[in-house]
């Protein structure tokens, strides 16, 4: 030992050990960066019978005594939207070929309504109601570093909220809470039971504000993929598979005026105008997504009807315009609501003018994307600005901004996932539970929500 020790100290000095960093709880097992499917066909089960064999079915090559595992059987993988021929030729054709999705499956895919409705399924713990986990918020447990001698610290963190391809989640255990900001009052988190994860768990102050930045953030990254897959992606000819476009001044008039969206296929629909240039400086503010700090005022979370007063509302539900034939119409057209798509407003949306101008400097790279991936067509053919051509006022491109989502624009990119983060936002903000008086919208038996806001009044 009085030789360990002078060696041991010698060591440490050399490589001193690092900074503590906090750590998500978990149960220590290691998590694949990516799951492999690894399908095999069941092999013909053998018969059991004594007639005919020269030998023990023990002794057999395929035996479903020895060999029990083979026998076992495992789902196949979601067919994928795409399947180039060439990721079919590196794929062990012995294991799996990956399968396209028809038609009928790339129109149910391009549906963010029914991408959320079919997301797995988890219990808020606030309202204890089970529901699937795109209408919640996920949370997991961080244990901070504190010094020796000193009670463990855990705090609740936001996971997941953020796309996989920029940040990955982190902890194994988590909770889940209703994505409403309201929800997350220091009296509703105050009242739940302490997970056996993280028994002494705290949530700090600036949770509600986070959060609604790790939203924000998630529909910048969004724009930034579909603006990279449509610029490697495959070119088209014509606007049957245009996913974004500016509306026409006089197409978004007639959408203030008749509250209809032309396109029966979109999803979307954001007004967001570049941002006005500083009056002391006479620049605009330079694009950034950093989080602002707020100051203790806007820390405590006020009633989700309170942005109605005084500015424009975060979003607004206007009908679809759609020209059917009476021949074409169906006979339970009178019993199913027309759909219906949510106008977004920018200034609302994104109140930060640097986080407003990221936004808007995103959906014109996806702009930009999508002419360069038309053949044939000039630099500015698809909002409203063509070069070269003299045309009126009524037909240039306004500062709103059209999405799309159907069967041909899921084979190019994915823009239902701009949809989902758009209405997760919305969801957050509490649009998604105004004006829902007698009923609760979208939620069974989902009054509970409009007791707790009468109770915030």
């Amino acid at each position: 030992m009085p030789r360990l020790l002078p060696r041991l100290v010698k060591k440490l000095k050399e490589t001193p050990l690092g900074k503590p960093s906090p750590r998500h709880l978990g149960n220590g097992k290691h998590v694949p960066s990516r799951r492999q499917f690894v399908y095999q066909p069941i092999p013909e089960r053998p018969s059991y019978s004594v007639a005919g064999r020269v030998q023990s079915i023990l002794l057999d090559d395929h035996s479903p005594v020895t060999n029990s595992r083979a026998y076992v059987r495992h789902k196949v993988p979601s067919p994928r939207v795409l399947v180039s021929p060439g990721k079919i030729a590196t794929e062990n054709a012995e294991s799996y070929i990956p399968r396209e999705m028809t038609a009928q499956e790339r129109e149910w895919w391009s549906s963010p309504y029914l991408r959320m409705l079919s997301s797995p399924i988890r219990r808020c713990s606030i309202s204890r109601r089970h529901m699937p986990s795109d209408f919640l918020i996920r949370l997991t447990p961080l244990q901070l570093p504190v010094p020796r001698g000193t009670k463990l610290l855990q705090v609740w963190m936001p996971d997941g909220l953020q796309h996989p391809k920029f940040r990955r989640r982190n902890g194994q255990l988590a909770m889940y809470m209703t994505c409403w900001k309201d929800i997350f009052s220091p009296t509703n988190l105050s009242r739940i039971v302490p997970s056996r994860a993280a028994p002494k768990g705290i949530f700090h102050k600036l949770l509600v504000t986070q959060i609604r930045h790790s939203l924000r953030l998630r529909i910048i990254q969004e724009l930034q993929l579909l603006e990279e897959r449509l610029s490697h992606g495959i070119r088209h000819k014509g606007k049957a598979a245009t996913i974004l476009r500016r509306l026409t001044r006089a197409e978004f008039k007639d959408l203030r005026e008749t509250g209809a969206v032309p396109h029966q296929d979109a999803v979307a629909v954001m007004v967001v105008p570049p941002v006005n240039r500083v009056p002391s400086t006479g620049k605009r503010p330079t694009a950034s997504i950093e989080p602002e700090i707020p100051s203790n005022d806007q820390i405590i979370p006020t009633a989700s009807y309170s942005h109605c007063k005084g500015q424009l509302p975060l979003s607004t539900l206007h009908w679809v315009q759609r020209d059917l034939p009476e021949e074409e119409e169906h006979s339970f057209s009178s019993l199913v609501p027309a759909a219906k798509v949510p106008l977004y407003n920018g200034l609302t949306m994104f109140p930060s003018a640097p986080q407003r101008a990221m936004l808007h400097k995103a959906l014109c790279k996806v702009l930009d994307a999508e002419r360069c991936s038309r053949s044939g067509q000039s630099s500015a053919g698809s909002d409203g600005n063509r070069q070269g051509k003299s045309i009126s006022s009524s037909e240039r491109g306004s500062h709103a901004f059209l999405l799309i989502s159907n069967e041909r624009t899921a084979k190019r990119a994915d823009s239902a996932a701009l949809a989902i983060a758009l209405w997760r936002l919305r969801m957050w903000e509490g649009d998604a539970y105004q004006g829902q008086v007698c009923t609760g919208g979208w939620e069974v038996d989902g009054e509970w929500r409009m007791s707790y806001l009468q109770q915030s009044v």
